[in-house]
């Protein structure tokens, strides 16, 4: 009986983080990258699943292509909210 019930276990605990991985993958959206001269410092703004993050690189060492990939795969230490906001997009300009 006890085998049953872990074997059950299991299956819902692998269909689960299966499920959180694509979840986390399918709606990450790079907004905006920002560079500071003054304090050499990059600010990534991400869109998550419409919940908005961001991310600050000291230096710039990283590179942008690295960054994008880091946060769709979920290894990127995410912050709440924007630091500085991005301008607005112009419509076909």
């Amino acid at each position: 009986m006890k085998v049953i019930q872990r074997f059950i276990l299991f299956i819902i605990c692998f269909y689960s983080f299966g499920a959180f991985k694509a979840f986390r993958e399918d709606e990450v959206e790079l907004t905006c990258v920002k560079k500071q001269m003054s304090t050499q410092t990059c600010h990534y703004n991400f869109t998550i699943n419409g919940i908005r993050y961001h991310f600050i690189d000291n230096g710039c060492k990283t590179k942008r292509e690295d960054v994008i990939k880091k946060a769709k795969v979920g290894k990127l230490a995410l912050a709440k909210d924007w630091k500085i906001e991005c301008e607005a997009k112009k419509d076909g300009k």
